[in-house]
């Protein structure tokens, strides 16, 4: 799952971060991707919010910082059923406005085998510095999955559209964009476009396969639309 969650702030200017947390507990991913999530910042009440999810799914959290902000720290976090073998906060060049970082983590899925899933936000800013800024993100999170060898799944918001410069460095470098359908739009705000996405890339020993993927009809608790994808896993 991929969720934009907005701190919690929703279109309806409420500030109510259970409402997220019952999307997550209804649809109950192994491993969920969390964007704009605030660490005890002022405008959202000064709560860690990782560990508000954590504890309210009874997943692992985990908080990527990308700076700090209104007294606490802004970022991204990931929730996981799984067991954790690593964790990696990676650094990846700055946005325009704002740095940004990727978490990176080895899964357990099986008792032999491990995967790689990499949450990312990549800069919002539009024109061709903001497409410059996402391809530089995009090659410095592939040059150190490269070093892993492991099969790897990314989500999140890439802040650009399937037919991207970015999204198509991924398919250069072996990613299987996931198909969301005719219903493709994710941001919901003025101008409705398609920027939340999953992609995959295989290994000889792991496989995976899209099973389904659907974009949740919620227009109110964020900007964002949630990602679930359900994936099979083949192993070889």
């Amino acid at each position: 799952m991929s969720y934009n969650i907005r701190h919690g702030e929703g279109i309806d200017t409420i500030l109510d971060l259970s409402r997220s947390v019952q999307i997550i507990k209804s649809y109950a991913p192994d491993l969920c991707a969390l964007q704009e999530v605030d660490n005890f910042c002022f405008r959202s009440d000064s709560i860690g919010q990782t560990e508000y999810f954590a504890q309210k799914t009874l997943m692992t959290g985990t908080f990527g910082r990308f700076m700090k902000f209104q007294g606490g720290e802004y970022g991204m976090a990931t929730l996981s059923n799984k067991p954790l073998i690593s964790t990696n906060v990676l650094q990846l060049p700055d946005g325009k406005h704002e740095p940004r970082t990727s978490i990176v983590h080895e899964v357990q899925i099986s008792l032999k085998h491990t995967i790689i899933f990499a949450n990312v936000h990549f800069d919002w800013i539009s024109g061709e510095e903001g497409d410059l800024n996402r391809l530089s993100q995009a090659k410095a999170l592939t040059e150190y999955l490269n070093t892993l060898h492991k099969a790897v799944i990314i989500t999140g918001d890439f802040n650009c559209t399937p037919n991207s410069k970015t999204m198509k460095y991924f398919e250069e470098e072996g990613f299987i964009f996931v198909e969301k359908g005719a219903d493709n739009l994710s941001f919901q705000g003025e101008n409705k476009v398609e920027i939340d996405h999953l992609i995959y890339r295989n290994t000889d020993s792991v496989k995976f396969k899209t099973k389904s993927v659907k974009l949740i009809k919620e227009p109110v608790i964020s900007d964002h639309r949630p990602l679930i994808a359900e994936l099979e896993v083949l192993f070889h």
